[in-house]
């Protein structure tokens, strides 16, 4: 007589690792139920691989039907959901073509399509994003802090991807991404900020000194420490920048600040 725990184990492993035949003596001795298992098994492969087509849109359309399929169906095997919330199944996609040793472009590129899959399901904003006024009014720059949205990710590159990023959103009809123009070349690409900002997702390409700026935001530091960076890495004839960068979208929606005592 098989336990209930047994019995879940049994089916689990024969869903997860195609042992049919186990799974099917765990529900009845006589083996009938071998058909119905397998079958479930390819339902649940096939919801699972449209669950990551769902979340790396352009992922899949760069590398092709079949080639994502397998990847999938690879990922599954080496990393099988233990949840029922289907949002964060995909987690460890990018790690997964990672240690396949896939192309650095493509394991970008799944980065920055699950960064913008948290983000579309991240909390609204709850505290003040940056003001004109506020920047303004700052008497004390040091007590005052940014401190990064749920809505929004920094990201590193390893290899410069906004463009091939902006080139198949292009392409690809709906999904709540700003478009936008064809974006200017960004010298040295470093990151990309993602963020929530009116409404849509937007991917900015940063340079290596608007990287170290909003990494620095990213990690607390106040207002006067983020001045004295842009100081160091801004020419003085571009002193403006910075101001310009945090009252801009999607930055001024990225973060908000924290007065501390």
């Amino acid at each position: 007589m098989w336990r209930l725990r047994e019995m879940q184990e049994a089916f689990a492993e024969g869903i997860t690792t195609g042992n049919h035949q186990a799974a099917a003596d765990a529900i009845r001795s006589d083996g009938s139920p071998l058909r119905s298992v397998a079958l479930y098994r390819r339902l649940i492969r096939t919801n699972y691989t449209q669950v990551l087509r769902v979340t790396y849109p352009l992922l899949a359309k760069l590398v092709g039907e079949q080639f994502f399929r397998v990847c999938a169906r690879g990922y599954h095997a080496r990393y099988p959901s233990t949840s029922g919330d289907l949002f964060a199944y995909g987690r460890a996609f990018p790690q997964w073509l990672l240690e396949l040793d896939g192309p650095r472009l493509l394991v970008q590129l799944a980065r920055v399509e699950w960064a913008c899959h948290e983000v579309h399901q991240a909390d609204d904003v709850r505290g003040p994003v940056v003001e004109q006024s506020d920047v303004e009014a700052w008497a004390d720059p040091s007590s005052v802090r940014f401190r990064m949205n749920p809505a929004a990710r920094l990201l590193a590159c390893a290899v410069p991807i906004y463009h091939v990023w902006h080139a198949l959103q292009a392409d690809t009809a709906g999904g709540g991404y700003d478009e936008g123009a064809e974006p200017s070349p960004i010298p040295d690409e470093t990151g990309l900020l993602v963020a929530r900002a009116t409404g849509t997702i937007q991917v900015t390409g940063l340079s290596p000194e608007q990287f170290l700026l909003l990494h620095a935001m990213r990690d607390g530091k106040t207002v006067a420490q983020v001045e004295r960076m842009a100081a160091e890495l801004i020419p003085a004839d571009q002193g403006a920048s910075l101001l310009a960068m945090l009252l801009d979208e999607p930055t001024r929606s990225a973060f908000s600040l924290e007065v501390t005592p």
